[in-house]
């Protein structure tokens, strides 16, 4: 049977799949940003600061949490300071009024301490948790802690505002970099009741195993270590001991999938500070541009570089990631481009071969009638004689010859003559059992018909039924006896024997055909 080889991918398609990509989030991008962060990754600044709250300080100073008093005297230490972030969500008071009194009392000695506030879940939707009034008030500001999950369960983003009802809270780390300060008051009632975020950012990586300069609370507190060296410091007071379940998956490091929230505060203040915090694409953007991007391809390759497509995509391809690197390095802007050159790149590929296989269909199909060729038919004989021979099998060949045929192009012309070969060969191809069967045109007005497995009976059954065929085609013809388009057809059908050739075989059928003209025409003979 003939099949049918488009020469190329509809243009629609890969508009329409770039689209999709780009309305639907994908990890494609997510793994390329991920990869593309990493190897950009930055060195942390020794001008922030950790004091960690870990295993050594929980050994020495007891469970979590600790009396308050604990914090005001670690928060009395760092009077130098730039700016000190207590990276702890001070939302219920402790069971000791004194205590709670003595940390705002150090807050306000301080009077550079930010405290964060956070959103959590309740009743199915993001609800403001904010750190007590008293604390409030003695801080010099409070900021939201805002870091949605992707997907696949990471965090990769952060906003530089967010709350309920209006986007009213500053980021933590904005208020820790010097940033403007809070949207709105904390007064400012909700607008509504959804979560609101801006101007949102992605979350730096941090190059290698070397992270920001540590010291222990309880150093700290007994003064141990070069606490006079955080004079002028971003410091941030947060815990990193393992089990108090402020650990976080993000790739912001290649070796350590997960990061404790005071690194990842640390590592956004930082990228705030030299304002290399980049943004992504805003989503309302990314399909236009994305679209824009795909028909500009498909321009360019209609155009200029169809005959060398894969070089092509090739090179627009590594251009796209070459000005996507350079958004990202000179303007911190970040475009999702995996996903497009992906999809580009596999249009093109499948294109290409669509292509090869039509032009291959082309040099193995007859040109007017559509059948395979001569040389489409010689190959196939010859494996299928092959298969015949090791198993045994028989195997058919019918010649269709068209009686007459030089006559009928005589008297009606050369195009009327092309005309009836292609009908005839609608009535051949129709002839063919399945796909290990073959319908070929072996000459000018000369078919074949290669029929694997057929025994002699059905050999002559299928001749018949196409004699039959063209016989209610009824296609005229004055100068033929019959006066209608007519065939003669050799048959031949039998176990090739191992010393049998193509050669021997077609020969064969040849002679069954010159029976039939010789007996007449219109008719099938089978070789003996």
């Amino acid at each position: 049977m003939r099949p049918h080889t488009p020469k190329r991918l509809p243009a629609f398609i890969l508009p329409a799949l770039v689209l999709l990509v780009s309305l639907l989030p994908n990890r494609l991008d997510l793994w390329f940003q991920d990869r593309l962060g990493q190897l950009l990754a930055q060195a942390a600044s020794d001008d922030i600061v950790i004091v960690a709250i870990d295993e050594k300080s929980l050994a020495e100073l007891g469970r979590w949490p600790w009396p308050r008093e604990l914090l005001a005297g670690a928060i009395d230490k760092l009077g130098n300071a730039r700016a000190v972030g207590l990276d702890l969500v001070l939302a219920e008071p402790s069971a000791n009024p004194e205590s709670d009194q003595a940390l705002v009392d150090a807050l306000r000695r301080n009077g550079k301490v930010f405290l964060p506030a956070v959103p959590e879940v309740s009743n199915n939707q993001l609800v403001e948790t904010l750190p007590l009034r008293i604390f409030a008030d003695a801080a010099k500001g409070i900021g939201m802690m805002d870091y949605p999950l992707d997907q696949d369960g990471l965090i990769r983003r952060t906003h530089l505002a967010s709350g309920l009802g209006q986007p009213r809270w500053p980021a933590f780390t904005a208020l820790l970099a010097g940033l403007p300060p809070p949207v709105m008051q904390l007064d400012t009632p909700a607008l509504n009741n959804r979560w609101q975020r801006h101007d949102e950012r992605l979350l730096p990586h941090l190059d290698g195993e070397l992270g920001f300069p540590s010291l222990s609370f309880v150093d700290i507190l007994n003064h141990n270590g070069p606490i006079e060296a955080l004079a002028g410091k971003t410091v941030l007071i947060g815990a990193t001991a393992s089990g108090l379940g402020d650990s976080h998956l993000t790739p912001m490091q290649a070796d350590w999938p997960a990061t404790s929230g005071v690194v990842i505060n640390a590592a956004t203040t930082q990228a705030l500070q030299s304002q290399n915090l980049v943004r992504p694409l805003d989503a309302a953007y990314l399909p236009p541009l994305l679209l824009g991007l795909t028909l500009l391809w498909q321009c360019l390759l209609r155009r200029r570089y169809r005959e060398k497509s894969i070089h092509a995509v090739a090179i627009y391809s590594a251009a796209l990631l070459a000005g996507g690197v350079l958004l990202l390095q000179l303007q911190q802007l970040y475009l999702p481009l995996a996903s497009l050159i992906t999809l580009l790149m596999l249009a093109t590929v499948t294109d290409y071969f669509l292509q090869q296989s039509h032009f291959k269909r082309l040099a193995l199909t007859d040109k007017l009638t559509g059948l395979a060729n001569r040389h489409h038919f010689d190959d196939r004989f010859i494996f299928t004689l092959q298969q015949a021979q090791l198993t045994r099998k028989p195997l058919a060949l019918l010649i269709i010859d068209v009686d007459y045929f030089k006559r009928y192009n005589d008297h009606y012309g050369h195009a009327a003559g092309d005309d009836v070969l292609k009908k005839i060969a609608t009535v051949v191809e129709k002839a063919v059992r399945n796909s290990h069967d073959l319908a070929a045109r072996i000459g000018g007005e000369e078919f074949a018909i290669l029929l694997p497995g057929a025994t002699p009976e059905q050999a002559l059954d299928i001749a018949a039924t196409l004699r039959q065929q063209l016989l209610l085609q009824q296609i005229p013809h004055q100068q033929s006896p019959v006066g209608r388009a007519s065939c003669s057809i050799g048959v031949l059908s039998q176990v090739p024997q191992a010393d049998d050739t193509m050669r021997s075989l077609f020969e064969k059928a040849d002679k069954a055909l010159y029976a039939a003209k010789h007996n007449g025409r219109d008719r099938a003979e089978i070789a003996n």
